[in-house]
C-alpha cells in the first residue's frame, strides 16, 4: 500500500509541477484528474469494501496425529465487484506446547467467495487454536484502507492415534451385580422384595405378594456393584512420550466403550498436583477427556497421579489401570 501511496504521490506531484512550467491546460487538467482519481476510485470500491465479510473454517473439527488438515479464510460479500487487495494477519497457538506461529498474506484480486488455505502441523497431540488478528481491505486503487471485522477463533484438535490394548482383562467377577437377584421387572432389571415404607411410591409395590403375605410389599431394584474401570497417567513427560501414554489411553478407552463399560480417567495438574477427572460414558465424554487434557501446557515434569491414592467411598468398588509409556499396569485400590 505504502508503494501505491507514493507513487500516486509523484503522480500529483508531477502534475503540479507541470502546472508551474507550462501555462496551458494540459497539466491543469492532468492535475485536476490525478487530485479526483482516488476519490473517484473509492466510491466504486466503496460498495464492496463495506460488505466484506470473513469467515474462517478448517477441514475437520478433529484429526488423528499425522492426518492432513488446513486451515481456510474466505471472503464472502453482498457486492459482485472485486476488491483489489485483501490483507490478512493470521495467528496459530498450539495450547498443548504453547508455541505461536504468525503468518501474513495478501488475498490479492479477489471476488467475494475467494479462499486462501493453509496446512496445520498434525505432528504432535495438541489443541490448536487459530485466530485472525487483522482483516484489511483496499479500494481498487489501493490508496485507502478499512478494517474488517475478525471471525470468530477456531480450535482443531489433534487426537492420538489408538493402540489397541488386545485382551482386555478386568477383575473376575467383573460386570456381575454382587447382590443375589430374587426376581425382574417388567424392563427386565433385577429386584428384590422388601415390606413397605412411608414414602415408597405406589408404582413399586408388588400386589400378588402383598396379596400373598397380607402386607404390602415393594420392589427394590439391585444397585450393580461391578467395579468402576478408572484409567490414570502422567501429563508430563517429552512429547514422544506424551504421544505414546495418549495413544494407549485412547485404546483403553475406545475398548471400554465397545464393551459398554463406563469409565473414569484422572491425572493430576502437572503444576499443583490436583486431581482431575472424567467420567466417560460415550464418545463425547472421551473427546471432551481429551480436550481438557490437550488445553493445558504439558510439562516434561510434574506431579504423578501415583502420589496421590483414589478416593474410595463406603459402597465404591474401583480398578486401577495405569497407563505408561511403556505398559498398562492393573492395580486394585
Amino acid at each position: 500500500m505504502w508503494r501505491r501511496r507514493l507513487l500516486y504521490a509523484f503522480v500529483l506531484l508531477s502534475t503540479l509541477m507541470g502546472q508551474l512550467f507550462d501555462t496551458g491546460y494540459l497539466f491543469h487538467f492532468l492535475f485536476i484528474a490525478a487530485l479526483c482519481l482516488p476519490l473517484l476510485g473509492l466510491a466504486v470500491s466503496l460498495p464492496a469494501m463495506l460488505g466484506c465479510r470473513v469467515a474462517l473454517t478448517s477441514s475437520a473439527r478433529q484429526v488423528r496425529r499425522g492426518e492432513e488438515a488446513q486451515w481456510t479464510l474466505r471472503l464472502e460479500g453482498r457486492s459482485r465487484l472485486p476488491l483489489a487487495r485483501a490483507a490478512c494477519r493470521v495467528r496459530m497457538r498450539s495450547r498443548t506446547t504453547g508455541k505461536t506461529k504468525r503468518i501474513r498474506f495478501p488475498m490479492g484480486r479477489s471476488l467475494p467467495g475467494g479462499t486462501r488455505s493453509w496446512a496445520v502441523d498434525t505432528g504432535r497431540c495438541a489443541l490448536v487454536e487459530c485466530r485472525v488478528d487483522r482483516v484489511r481491505v483496499c479500494d481498487c486503487l489501493g490508496l485507502f484502507a478499512l478494517p474488517v471485522r475478525a471471525p470468530a477463533p477456531g480450535t482443531l484438535l489433534v487426537c492420538p492415534r489408538p493402540e489397541d490394548p488386545g485382551c482386555l482383562s478386568l477383575p473376575e467377577g467383573a460386570g456381575m451385580p454382587l447382590p443375589v437377584p430374587r426376581g425382574k421387572s417388567a424392563s427386565g432389571e433385577d429386584y428384590e422384595l422388601r415390606p413397605y415404607r412411608e414414602g415408597d411410591s405406589i408404582r413399586t409395590i408388588h400386589w400378588k405378594m402383598s396379596a400373598k403375605r397380607d402386607s404390602l410389599v415393594t420392589r427394590e431394584l439391585l444397585e450393580d456393584k461391578r467395579p468402576l474401570p478408572v484409567l490414570t497417567f502422567d501429563c508430563f513427560g517429552p512429547p514422544d512420550q506424551v504421544d505414546r501414554v495418549l495413544d494407549r489411553l485412547a485404546g483403553y478407552s475406545i475398548a471400554l466403550l465397545d464393551q459398554e463399560r463406563p469409565h473414569e480417567i484422572r491425572w493430576a495438574d502437572p503444576a499443583s498436583g490436583a486431581v482431575r477427572r472424567y467420567d466417560v460414558a460415550s464418545g463425547r465424554d472421551w473427546t471432551a477427556c481429551l480436550t481438557a487434557i490437550l488445553s493445558s501446557p504439558i510439562p516434561i515434569q510434574g506431579h504423578s497421579i501415583l502420589d496421590t491414592p483414589l478416593a474410595v467411598g463406603q459402597d465404591e468398588v474401583l480398578h486401577q489401570i495405569h497407563i505408561t509409556g511403556e505398559e498398562a499396569r492393573h492395580e486394585d485400590p
